[in-house]
C-alpha cells in the first residue's frame, strides 16, 4: 500500500518537471526568420552601390592611355563615358577648384572629357598642369564648358588643326584666320600675334580652345598659353576648353553639339 501511495503521487509532479523543461528549451531555442526577411537582405546585398569617397583627392592624370582617376578609365569602351562620369562623382570636390595633370601625349579628347565632368560634379575650375614649352605657362586654369553660357559673339575661339595649322574666327563664326605651321609645331609666334588683334577688338572677359583629336594635348596646351600670353590688357578672366573640337569658321556649339 506504501508503494502503491508513493508511485501515485510523485507521477504528477515528474509530469510537472519533465513540462517545465520542455518549455524552457521551446523557449532557448532559435525563431525561424520572419518570411520574405532573407529575400531583403539578400537583395540589398545584390544591388550596386556607389564607389566610396576618398578621403583625400587623389592624383588625378591624363596620359597616352586615358584617364587615371585612382582607378584608370577606358574611353574607347562601350561605357567609358559612364565609367568616369561615375568615378568623377565619387571624388571629394566640394564645389572646389581641381588639379589635373595632363601628359603632352594625351589625347585632346580625354582631357576636355575629364574637364567636362568635373564641372559637372562641381568643380568650377580646373588646373592643368602640363610640361609644355619653356617659354609657355606650364600652368592654366580653365572652366569646364558647361559653366559659361551666351559669350559675345566676338569672344576669340582658337585651335590646332590636323595638319598643325592654328585657326582663329569668332565664337558666332564668321570669317576666320589661318596660321601655317611652323618648322617644329604650330606657328604659335604669328598665332600670338593675330590672338592680341582679336582679343582687343572684342568686349568678351571669355576665350575658347581646343585641338584635333589627331594632334597631341601638348599643342592644345601650348595655344592655351598663347592665348593667356597674347592678352595685353589681362582682360580675360575665363579660358573654356571645349569639349567637342569645333568646325574652325562655324558658330561653336556649346554642350559639344
Amino acid at each position: 500500500m506504501r508503494a502503491s501511495s508513493f508511485r501515485s503521487s510523485a507521477l504528477p509532479r515528474l509530469a510537472l518537471v519533465a513540462g517545465s523543461i520542455l518549455a524552457a528549451a521551446c523557449e532557448s531555442a532559435p525563431k525561424p526568420p520572419e518570411p520574405g526577411a532573407a529575400a531583403t537582405a539578400a537583395s540589398i546585398a545584390e544591388a550596386p552601390a556607389e564607389p566610396p569617397k576618398p578621403k583625400g583627392m587623389p592624383e588625378l592624370l591624363v596620359d597616352s592611355m586615358g584617364p587615371y582617376l585612382g582607378q584608370r578609365v577606358d574611353l574607347a569602351q562601350k561605357d567609358g563615358a559612364e565609367k568616369l562620369a561615375k568615378a568623377i562623382r565619387a571624388l571629394p570636390i566640394e564645389g572646389k577648384p581641381v588639379t589635373l595633370l595632363a601628359d603632352k601625349r594625351a589625347k585632346p579628347s580625354a582631357v576636355a572629357a575629364v574637364v567636362t565632368e568635373l564641372g559637372a560634379a562641381g568643380a568650377p575650375k580646373v588646373i592643368i598642369k602640363t610640361d609644355g614649352r619653356d617659354d609657355l605657362p606650364k600652368e592654366i586654369t580653365v572652366v569646364p564648358e558647361g559653366r559659361v553660357s551666351k559669350p559675345p559673339a566676338c569672344a576669340v575661339s582658337t585651335m590646332v588643326l590636323k595638319d598643325l595649322a592654328t585657326a582663329i574666327w569668332p565664337f558666332g563664326g564668321g570669317m576666320g584666320k589661318r596660321q601655317r605651321k611652323g618648322l617644329a609645331g604650330p606657328d604659335l609666334s604669328h598665332t600670338g600675334e593675330q590672338l592680341t588683334k582679336d582679343i582687343a577688338a572684342c568686349s568678351a572677359t571669355v576665350a575658347f580652345f581646343s585641338a584635333d583629336d589627331e594632334v597631341p594635348w601638348e599643342m592644345a596646351h601650348n595655344l592655351a598659353g598663347t592665348v593667356i600670353a597674347s592678352d595685353a590688357k589681362k582682360k580675360l578672366d575665363t579660358l573654356v576648353l571645349l569639349r567637342a573640337a569645333p568646325v574652325a569658321g562655324r558658330p561653336v556649339q556649346l554642350g559639344g553639339g
